[in-house]
């Protein structure tokens, strides 16, 4: 029996356990959306179509943040291609593992002119993608597809993980192959994670074994190893924090946990890292970067007493200021002495949770009495509390570029349960490219791995002006995302960081939109939110319950100032 190469590409992508592929169709990728129809009709992977080739990235993109699986988008030629690039490059700049496929007109057309002509002769789509994928080829012949598609799945999964890209022309996809079961056994690509060495162990535990006051920065490469780690901070009675990334890995109101370091970070997280608190910072799972270190503060992390823990040697690159910088998986790190933590005696004296007045007492909010303002227009801070407070504590929440994530990181409390999936984070940021819009795709994407659990996805009004359709593929696929648009008539982060930074205020306000009345018109049942009355009157675990999108807009006050003073000092140059 013959089939064509794009139903061998969906064939290994079953075995991976892919349920869908995100895309847009189009004339040159036809024949792998005929694959794809083959196998709807067999029960195996489908094709969900996003409203614009970026979506479709960021669909994929939130799908791997959700099931741990591989994301795949498609495009067609040329634009197509091109679209996709900005959810590419976010994935990319975030280490999500995707598979991307574009198609290329048919190769004896290269170089005469074809419509939407993406090969090395007319607009070249491969190389556009080089720069935002760790792998990034053209199949020219059809023998070619196999071996490209497993090499491109290696390096994506990879202990460096990001996008993946094989540009494959119309007559490639669609030529036939014999039958026959496939030779790989999909062996290369488990069991990556690799055990630091006797040595890096025994220095890091020489390190921390007299040290009481040690403050454990939890990044997003935490995932996997989570419990133990919280296990051996509670053993040790040490305080933590997280970065922004990482806020969903951890119930926020553990009693060792002071907040989040870095971008729009708590003050309660700084004074945990201070030398007078901290003998040793011990980083776990993520890159030295700007959103994580508090744009490189030197009296926090980026000091001698760091000690730098992960499995991805890119995250270890800006470490040169280290004591310690040990290469290796912490889940397998800390394996051994898994039994030993979890049946520790102080464990179970401080694994409770406790709050006062609804907020986590030992994290440090900006104008925290905000959090329970009843004023109108709407508090950002308010409704994040409330918000917080209302949803399952198994919700996942996106935050979008912008005052979102600011809003988000600072003020939305994750009351993560236990047990939880250790390798789920329930707080996503697209917080490495930053691209507007990327919540509102990516919650659509995590809708569809999380399979009825509740999806929260907040963005900006100017966000949503740029990705708003994305809401009518949640409505088509019947998945209960709930996106709330923060709607204060402007670009509200560019805004605020005019007026903070002294510079000309301009190209910042939006029309007033009724953001209600336009999902409504795209058949999605929403509210417009204009008192905080308005918002408790609404059965939020109701709305998160049903199998169909809901949006909320909310009139925000736009004269309230959200925790950008890092990110500012790096802008403007403030010591």
């Amino acid at each position: 029996m013959m089939i064509e190469n794009g139903d061998l590409i969906l064939s290994y992508l079953q075995r991976l356990g892919v349920e869908f592929v995100f895309g847009v169709p189009g004339g040159s990728i036809e024949p792998f959306y005929n694959a794809l129809a083959r196998s709807e009709r067999r029960g195996g992977t489908r094709a969900i179509i996003a409203r614009h080739e970026t979506g479709a990235a960021f669909m994929a993109d939130g799908y791997t943040r959700e099931t741990g699986k591989i994301g795949v988008c498609c495009s067609t030629a040329g634009p197509g291609a091109t679209n996709l690039i900005t959810g590419v490059a976010s994935a990319y700049a975030d280490g999500i593992p995707m598979l991307v496929i574009s198609a290329q007109t048919a190769i004896e057309k290269f170089g005469r002119g074809a419509l939407q002509d993406g090969s090395c002769t007319g607009i070249n789509t491969l190389e556009i993608f080089t720069h935002c994928t760790r792998f990034n080829t053209l199949v020219s012949h059809s023998a070619q597809v196999e071996h490209k598609l497993l090499q491109a799945i290696s390096y994506a999964i990879s202990n460096r993980p990001g996008p993946v890209h094989l540009s494959v022309p119309l007559d490639v996809m669609r030529d036939t192959i014999e039958d026959t079961e496939q030779k790989a056994t999909l062996r290369a690509f488990i069991n990556h994670e690799v055990v630091p060495s006797q040595e890096a162990m025994h220095l890091v535990l020489k390190e921390l074994a007299d040290k009481n006051k040690v403050t454990v920065v939890i990044g997003e490469g935490a995932a996997g190893a989570i419990d133990t780690i919280i296990a051996l901070i509670e053993s040790r009675n040490w305080q933590f924090v997280t970065t922004p990334r990482a806020k969903g890995l951890v119930n926020n109101f553990h009693p060792l946990y002071r907040g989040v370091f870095g971008f729009a970070g708590h003050e309660s997280a700084r004074d945990a890292l201070l030398p007078e608190n901290a003998e040793r910072v011990v980083v776990v799972g993520t890159a030295l970067d700007e959103v994580s270190t508090s744009g490189w503060d030197s009296s926090a992390i980026m000091s001698r007493r760091l000690i730098h823990l992960s499995s991805n040697s890119e995250h270890l690159s800006r470490s040169y200021m280290a004591k310690l910088c040990i290469l290796g998986s912490i889940e397998l790190m800390l394996k051994p002495f898994s039994a030993l933590l979890n049946r520790h005696p102080l464990r179970k004296q401080i694994s409770r949770q406790f709050n006062t007045d609804g907020l986590p007492s030992n994290i440090q909010f900006a104008h925290p009495e905000k959090c329970f303002s009843d004023d109108s227009p709407i508090k950002p801070q308010a409704l994040m509390t409330y918000m917080s407070a209302v949803c399952p504590d198994d919700t996942r929440v996106l935050m979008d570029s912008g005052n979102s994530f600011l809003w988000g990181i600072h003020y939305w409390n994750c009351k993560r349960p236990h047990p939880f999936n250790p390798h789920k984070s329930l707080f996503h940021i697209g917080i490495g490219f930053s691209s507007m819009g990327w919540a509102i795709g990516a919650a659509v994407g995590i809708a569809a791995g999380a399979k009825g659990k509740p999806v929260v996805c907040f963005t900006g009004d100017g966000s949503m002006l740029m990705s708003g359709q994305e809401i009518t593929t949640a409505l088509q696929e019947r998945l209960n995302v709930l996106f709330i648009v923060l709607n204060d008539s402007a670009l509200g982060m560019v805004r605020h960081g005019q007026r903070i930074g002294g510079a000309e205020p301009i190209g910042n306000e939006l029309p007033s939109i009724n953001f209600a009345q336009m999902a409504q018109a795209m058949g999605v049942e929403a509210y417009r939110i204009e008192h905080m009355s308005d918002l408790k009157q609404l059965d939020i675990q109701a709305l998160l319950n049903r199998h169909a999108p809901c949006l909320l807009d909310v009139v925000i006050d736009r004269e309230e100032v959200p925790p950008m003073g890092a990110r500012m000092k790096v802008l403007t140059g403030a010591a």
